[in-house]
């Protein structure tokens, strides 16, 4: 991800970058975004470089069983302004139905990348969700690991609804660019639909449980199966009593709803 060198400043005034055109795929009845991991680096950047609130999310093979029956996840997710593939099963399912996606991007892969881009442009970060302290470890961990970042700010993600509005206050007095949001899905990005009107941030982004990966609280496993599409089977492994359920039997569902609907979508154009 080459940047230019006279680039080195991050602009805080609106409309310093020209809007983008999308270009995207209908899958399963979700608009998800063709870009690899590099090109969703540079669409975060010119997202917050402009008014917003823009609103970025991901899906994966369970996000998409999930919008499949809420209908208000289905639409956060539609009216998002990126959507980007985080699970390999959206990438191979997206192949069935003839679409051509980059690849997975993975936020436990790229942020502490996309974090050293960041802070070279001054961008400030705020960190919201996970349980009491992660988000603090995760932070300091990403500082870390891009040295010159600015968060500005943490919030564990276990709070109550009525605490929504000063959450919201205090992010706002803290004036971040980019507002993390890890509450799990369809949580974040409800919660992200409900408040996006109120926070005066240009990014709001729905992470899932990218804190708990950077802080270490939750181990990934081996590289090599993480890079052949196997996260899955290694998450299983490390808290099986929690995603057996959404391994083993949401990855058929999966499977079973893509072939079905591949079916169906043949047997009407035919």
């Amino acid at each position: 991800m080459k940047r230019d060198a006279a680039d080195t400043t991050f602009p805080a005034a609106a409309g310093a970058e020209p809007a983008v055109c999308r270009q995207t795929i209908d899958f399963l009845g979700i608009r998800v975004d063709v870009l690899d991991t590099g090109g969703l680096c540079d669409r975060v950047l010119a997202l917050a470089r402009q008014e917003g609130p823009h609103r970025v999310m991901y899906v994966n093979a369970d996000c998409m069983l999930i919008a499949r029956h809420n209908r208000a996840y289905r639409q956060a997710l539609n009216r998002a302004d990126l959507v980007y593939a985080d699970g390999i099963g959206v990438v191979w399912g997206a192949r069935l139905w003839g679409h051509d996606l980059p690849g997975r991007s993975t936020g436990a892969d790229f942020m502490p990348a996309f974090c050293r881009v960041f802070a070279g442009h001054g961008i400030r970060l705020f960190l919201l969700g996970a349980r009491e302290g992660v988000a603090d470890a995760a932070a300091r961990r990403l500082v870390a690991q891009a040295p010159g970042l600015q968060v500005v700010g943490t919030h564990h993600g276990y709070f109550r609804p009525d605490e929504s509005e000063k959450i919201v206050e205090q992010v706002n007095r803290l004036r971040p660019h980019i507002l993390l949001v890890g509450m799990g899905a369809p949580c974040q990005e409800l919660w992200i639909e409900r408040y996006s009107e109120s926070l005066r941030v240009p990014v709001l982004w729905g992470v899932g449980g990218l804190f708990d990966f950077l802080s270490g609280r939750t181990r990934r496993g081996p590289q090599w199966l993480l890079d052949h599409g196997f996260e899955w089977l290694c998450r299983l492994l490390v808290e099986p009593r929690r995603l057996w359920r959404r391994y083993l039997i949401g990855n058929m569902q999966f499977v079973y709803y893509i072939l079905r609907q591949r079916y169906l979508a043949r047997d009407r154009d035919g």
